[in-house]
């Protein structure tokens, strides 16, 4: 089985955006430490800061997502107390090759920008 990917779109309440974006941002330290977490990023609409925020994360089997939601399940409180409705329960992916291109990948090495 290849990587494991959770999309999830959070629209934090009226002016609770900046704590939301400080919760996840608090939240990815410990994230980002997880053993089988491939990637943990933050995301928002380019020229709507109002809009809902993206969180992508990859993990490198279900069993690894499962281990975080472990750890997530006590901090789900405070997230929603943040945001305007809960979010949606995590439908996870699974990744289908196209050609095989390593950019394919989230676990890619980063591509050089000009």
């Amino acid at each position: 089985m290849s990587d494991v990917v959770f999309i999830n779109r959070l629209q934090a309440k009226e002016g609770q955006r900046g704590e939301l974006i400080a919760l996840l941002r608090e939240f990815a330290t410990s994230i980002h430490n997880e053993p089988g977490g491939v990637h943990y990023s933050l995301h928002h609409p380019i020229d709507d800061e109002t809009g809902p925020l993206t969180v992508i994360q990859v993990f490198s089997s279900v069993a690894a997502f499962e281990e975080h939601g472990a750890w997530m399940g006590p901090n789900v409180p405070k997230l929603v107390a943040l945001l305007a409705s809960p979010p949606e329960p995590p439908v996870l992916l699974e990744q289908i090759s196209l050609t095989g291109h390593p950019r394919e990948s989230f676990s890619a090495a980063p591509a050089q920008r000009d």
